[in-house]
C-alpha cells in the first residue's frame, strides 16, 4: 500500500514538474520570438484603438440631399427646413426635375433626394397624405439611415403641428390637445445607435482569438524550422514530458500572458471611447476564461499543421471576416442554414462574442449567458482532446521515423 502511495506521488510530481519545465521553456521561447511579441503584446494594443478611431464619431451627421419640390407650397418649405435643421441631414440644394437631382447625386454632390409631390399641399388641405418620396445612395447603409431618420422625424414634426393646426379651427386650445398614440424610444445596448458601439465589442473578442493563434501558430512553425535544421530534432524541446503535462503547461503560459491584453480590451477600450459597460467585470473576466482555453488548444491543434511560420496567415487571417459573419453579431443566426450555424458554433468566438455582447451593452448576468459559457467549455474539452491526440500521433510519427 505504501509503494503504490509512493509511485503515485511520483506520478504526481513528476506531472507538476513537467508542466513547470514547459512552462519555463515556452515562456523563454516567447519571449524571445519578435513575431510572436508582434501579434501577442503590440496587435492587441492598437487594433481596436484604430478601428475605434475610424468610425469616431459613430453617425454619418448632416448628409447632404437634394429637395425637389413640386408642391412650392409653405408646407413644403416648411418641411425642407425641418430636415435641413435636422442632425442627420442637411439640404445641399433645390432641383427643377429629377434630371437635375439625379446630376446631383452624380457629382456626389447629394447622396440622397427628396421628392415633395406636386398635390402635397392640396392632398392635406383635404386631410389626405401628403407624398414624400426619398431616393436614397445605398452604396453605404449609415447614409441611408441617416437620410431616412431626418426625413421621418421631419414629415412626423410636420403631421403633428399640423393636426394640432386642424383641431385649434374647430374651437380646442392647443397646449390641451393629447396625443393620439403616444411613443418613445429607447435605444437599449447602443444609445448613440453608432456603428462602432455596435460592432466593436465583437471586434475585440474576435482580436482576442485571432492574435493567440496567430502567435501559438508561429511558436508551432519555428519547432517544425528548428527540426528541419537539427535533423528532425527540436533541441528547445521539453524531453521526455508528457503530453498531458505539455498542453497544461502551453496553455497556462498563454493564459498568463494575455492576461493584461484581455483586461485592456474589455475594460480600457470601451471605457476610452465611451461604450457601453452594463455588465460585471469580474463576470466577464469568468465568461473569457473558457474561452481563452478554448482558443488556446484550438491554437495547440492548428499548431501542428504549421510547418512554417508563413503558413499561419494563409491558415489564420483571412477567417478574420468570416468568423464575423459567422458569430450573429452582423447578421442573426437565426436567419443562416444550419450547416453555416453548425460551422459557426465550431469556433469559441462566435460564442464568446454573442456572451460579451449581450453582458457589456445590456447588463447581463453569467446566468443569462448560461448556455453561451457552457458551450465554449465543451469546446474546450473538444479541442484539448483533439491537440491531446494530435500531439500523440505526432510523437507517434516521430519516434517511428527516429527507430527507421
Amino acid at each position: 500500500m505504501c509503494l503504490d502511495n509512493l509511485i503515485k506521488m511520483r506520478k504526481v510530481g513528476k506531472f507538476i514538474n513537467d508542466i513547470f519545465r514547459t512552462v519555463c521553456n515556452e515562456f523563454r521561447l516567447a519571449m524571445k520570438d519578435k513575431g510572436v511579441l508582434i501579434f501577442l503584446f503590440l496587435v492587441p494594443l492598437l487594433y481596436p484603438v484604430v478601428y475605434a478611431l475610424i468610425y469616431n464619431p459613430e453617425l454619418d451627421r448632416d448628409v447632404p440631399v437634394v429637395v425637389v419640390d413640386q408642391s412650392r407650397s409653405s408646407k413644403s418649405r416648411d418641411l425642407c427646413r425641418r430636415i435641413d435643421a435636422s442632425e442627420a441631414a442637411m439640404v445641399a440644394g433645390y432641383a427643377a426635375d429629377m434630371e437635375e437631382a439625379k446630376r446631383f447625386m452624380a457629382e456626389k454632390k447629394s447622396y440622397g433626394i427628396v421628392l415633395i409631390d406636386r398635390d402635397f399641399d392640396r392632398n392635406i388641405g383635404r386631410g389626405e397624405s401628403g407624398q414624400v418620396t426619398l431616393y436614397c445612395d445605398m452604396s453605404l447603409l449609415i447614409r441611408y439611415k441617416s437620410l431616412l431618420m431626418a426625413l421621418t422625424e421631419s414629415t412626423m414634426d410636420l403631421g403633428s403641428d399640423i393636426r394640432v393646426e386642424e383641431v385649434s379651427r374647430l374651437g380646442a386650445a392647443a397646449p390641451s390637445i393629447p396625443a393620439t398614440v403616444g411613443s418613445a424610444y429607447y435605444p437599449l445596448g447602443n444609445p448613440e445607435q453608432g456603428f462602432a458601439t455596435f460592432l466593436l465589442p465583437g471586434i475585440v473578442i474576435l482580436v482576442v482569438q485571432q492574435t493567440m493563434l496567430l502567435a501559438i501558430c508561429m511558436m508551432g512553425g519555428a519547432i517544425y524550422e528548428r527540426r528541419r535544421m537539427n535533423g528532425g530534432i527540436d533541441p528547445l524541446d521539453t524531453v521526455g514530458s508528457g503530453t498531458v503535462a505539455r498542453l497544461f503547461g502551453k496553455a497556462a503560459v498563454y493564459l498568463i500572458l494575455y492576461v493584461l491584453q484581455l483586461f485592456y480590451l474589455i475594460y480600457f477600450v470601451p471605457a476610452i471611447f465611451s461604450y457601453p459597460q452594463m455588465g460585471s467585470l469580474w463576470e466577464e473576466f469568468l465568461m473569457c476564461l473558457p474561452y481563452m482555453l478554448g482558443v488556446i488548444f484550438l491554437g495547440l491543434t492548428l499548431q501542428l499543421l504549421s510547418r512554417e511560420r508563413e503558413t499561419v496567415f494563409l491558415l489564420i487571417v483571412f477567417t478574420s471576416v468570416l468568423l464575423l459573419f459567422l458569430s450573429g453579431v452582423l447578421w442573426p443566426t437565426f436567419g443562416m442554414n444550419n450547416f453555416l450555424q453548425f460551422l459557426g458554433g465550431c469556433f469559441p468566438s462566435t460564442w464568446a462574442m454573442q456572451a460579451f455582447v449581450r453582458m457589456n451593452a445590456n447588463g447581463a448576468t453569467l446566468s443569462d449567458v448560461s448556455h453561451e459559457y457552457y458551450m465554449m467549455w465543451l469546446l474546450v474539452v473538444v479541442y484539448f482532446l483533439m491537440a491531446f491526440v494530435g500531439n500523440k500521433v505526432a510523437e507517434y510519427k516521430y519516434r517511428h521515423c527516429q527507430k527507421l
